[in-house]
């Protein structure tokens, strides 16, 4: 082949295979670029529908602290009554 030819050639691959490499490089980061704000959506739908759920655990424990206190008030009560009748059955026992 002739030199000037393969120099020429030469130059031209080099040229192109910088040309591919910056459209790749372009290519790449604008994937990437896309991928990362797909995933910051997700990560918000998903923080989102979380955020929802330990709502909703936390609206359940103040239902079961409500519901335990009512329970809690009424074995107190019961108590109270069943004090009450031994103390009456011990003052006849005694009396």
């Amino acid at each position: 082949m002739d030199q000037e030819l393969v120099t020429y050639l030469d130059r031209r691959f080099s040229e192109l295979k910088s040309e591919l490499k910056s459209e790749i490089t372009l290519g790449l980061r604008a994937e990437i670029v896309a991928s990362a704000s797909e995933t910051r959506r997700h990560f918000d739908v998903v923080a989102d529908r979380l955020m929802d759920k330990i709502q909703l655990v936390g609206e359940g424990v103040i239902g079961v602290d409500q519901k335990l206190d009512r329970f809690r008030g009424e074995v107190a009560e019961e108590f109270r009554r069943v004090d009450r009748r031994l103390l009456r059955l011990e003052a006849r026992a005694i009396g």
